[in-house]
């Protein structure tokens, strides 16, 4: 913007010399009374041509001289960040953050700061959960735990194009007695703004028996996604049920979007047991101010307060009472 200033002022002004320069040689060449002169037609041009030249550069002056006085305030009411480019913009921001946050202080360009706000300028360009809800519904066996998972997403697309972006349905399980692996992962139900598509996605669900060429406990695989566009609001419904041992009592849920709402319910349905919980990520880490719990009847409901980023979420245990 200072350099677009600059320009104009040595425009207009070397313009607005001229002017005058050109008027007063006129008025010298046709002199008033002499055998040229050319009337007071053409002295009211040379006026007019003398006054173009004037406001010229006064108006460049009287522009410099607002850009180098005004504040703040004045600049942004009367919209002069309208008129800026992106690099203008870009420029006059590190010039802020700099005196907000670094002035004064031995801090490299590349620093904490600076890397994590070019992370979180390009989640502003996709899309975001307004919500993420879940719902976990337990079913005690003997030998195994039978969990209806049931997740309610709301996305907002706060890009200007359309957003492309995957659902997941992954998961990684363990071997139970009596079940055949394609039992052990199945969705119910999966739905986009009402729309069903849980035919869809069964098709291209894959459960593979990773066993021969693993020691992992968890050597069953499930795995497939869905691509959903969209413009401006995407809604997602989704019903999972699993089967794991009873022995394998972890839960963990998080995000991989920014979230605005963050809520899960877990319901036991078994008065033998009972739930604790973690929250983990950048978020989790400050659960005293962001994290709410909710106790109610064989249930636990957990959420955030306020927005959480990418990687926060939260790890359940099924706990046998003593």
């Amino acid at each position: 913007m200072k350099k677009r200033l600059i320009i104009v002022t040595i425009i207009a002004s070397t313009t607005g010399v001229i002017l005058i320069l050109l008027a007063s040689y006129l008025e010298i060449f046709f002199p008033a009374k002499n055998a040229f002169y050319i009337g007071v037609f053409g002295d009211a041009i040379l006026s007019i041509i003398k006054g173009l030249g004037i406001a010229l550069i006064t108006s460049a002056l009287i522009n410099a001289l607002k850009y180098f006085a005004e504040n703040a305030e004045t600049l942004i009411r009367n919209d002069f960040i309208s008129i800026l480019k992106n690099e203008e913009l870009r420029s006059i921001k590190s010039r802020i953050d700099h005196a907000l946050y670094f002035r004064g202080r031995n801090y490299d360009e590349d620093n904490f700061y600076t890397f994590y706000e070019k992370e979180i300028s390009s989640l502003l360009d996709s899309y975001y959960y307004k919500s993420y809800k879940t719902f976990i519904d337990c079913e005690f066996s003997t030998y195994y735990i039978k969990k209806t998972i049931r997740k309610q997403l709301e996305m907002i697309n706060a890009g200007k194009k359309s957003c492309t972006t995957k659902i997941p349905f992954e998961a990684s399980l363990q071997k139970v007695n009596g079940f055949d692996m394609n039992d052990l992962y199945q969705i119910k139900k999966f739905t986009i703004d009402s729309k069903d598509y849980t035919q869809e996605i069964n098709e291209k669900l894959t459960i593979c028996d990773n066993s021969n060429n693993s020691t992992d406990e968890y050597c069953i695989n499930a795995s497939t996604s869905y691509e959903v566009a969209f413009e401006h609001r995407c809604q997602i419904d989704m019903i999972i049920e699993t089967i794991v041992p009873i022995d394998d009592t972890h839960f963990s849920n998080k995000v991989t979007v920014p979230c605005k709402e963050y809520s899960i319910t877990f319901k036991l349905n078994n008065p033998l047991y009972k739930l604790s919980w973690y929250s983990f990520g950048f978020s989790g880490n400050h659960k005293d101010k962001l994290l709410y719990e909710i106790p109610l009847k064989d249930a636990l409901e957990i959420g955030f307060k306020e927005w959480i980023l990418p990687g926060d979420g939260v790890l359940i245990a099924i706990n046998k009472k003593v």
